[in-house]
């Protein structure tokens, strides 16, 4: 017993492969890209972002391995980076030597008289 094929009754001579010629060209991109833009429609592309110039990373071993992090001005970042930059040392170091600098001059009238007057309640903790 053989199957019957169910295509059998169908006429598929009515559907044919256009020939090449009939099919329509391509739309030249540039073309496009130009009609677009004179007629107000922006392009869906992502726009390239300035090259934003960022500070030279810095990589020493020096045993530093306690992760600080401290919020301050823009102006003290950028008084530590030209630090950084200008030394050519870790922030680490830079923070030390201030530490000691603070440590020397922390019992100073003038010191103490400036922080008095930024941090007004600071002795009511």
């Amino acid at each position: 017993m053989s199957r019957a094929n169910p295509l059998d009754s169908l006429n598929l001579d009515d559907f044919q492969i256009k020939p090449a010629e009939e099919k329509k060209p391509k739309q030249d991109r540039e073309a496009i890209a130009k009609v677009a833009e004179e007629n107000g429609f922006p392009s869906r592309q992502a726009q390239l972002k300035a090259s934003i110039e960022r500070p030279r990373q810095h990589y020493f071993r020096t045993g530093r391995n306690m992760q600080m992090a401290i919020k301050g001005t823009p102006e003290c970042h950028e008084h530590l980076q030209r630090l950084v930059q200008e030394l050519d040392v870790p922030k680490g170091v830079i923070l030390e030597e201030a530490l000691k600098a603070l440590d020397a001059i922390k019992s100073s009238p003038e010191l103490i008289e400036r922080l008095d007057r930024e941090f007004p309640k600071r002795h009511q903790r």
